[in-house]
């Protein structure tokens, strides 16, 4: 492999249960999936380790402001469908 060449995915478990896995890690095991980011005291520099961990884990790109604006996680996995169907 070559400098220049990005690893692929490191997570082969489809988006849905990785949004799961990240939104609880980072916003804590209490964090309520039906509440928005930001309810469940998320903020930017979260929304950006979301953001990033969702990409290094599944190679879908998901905009921090889109994070941090979700409305919670169904609204997340949507996103994170929808970038996997373009």
């Amino acid at each position: 492999m070559t400098t220049d060449e990005s690893p692929g995915p490191v997570n082969s478990r489809p988006s849905p249960y990785v949004a799961e896995s990240l939104w609880r890690e980072i916003l804590g095991p209490a964090a309520d999936p039906l509440r928005g980011f930001l309810d469940n005291g998320g903020d930017s520099f979260h929304a950006v380790l979301l953001s990033t961990r969702l990409y290094e884990a599944t190679g879908i790109e998901v905009d921090y402001l889109d994070v941090l604006t979700s409305d919670g996680l169904p609204a997340l996995r949507a996103l994170a469908e929808d970038r996997t169907s373009t």
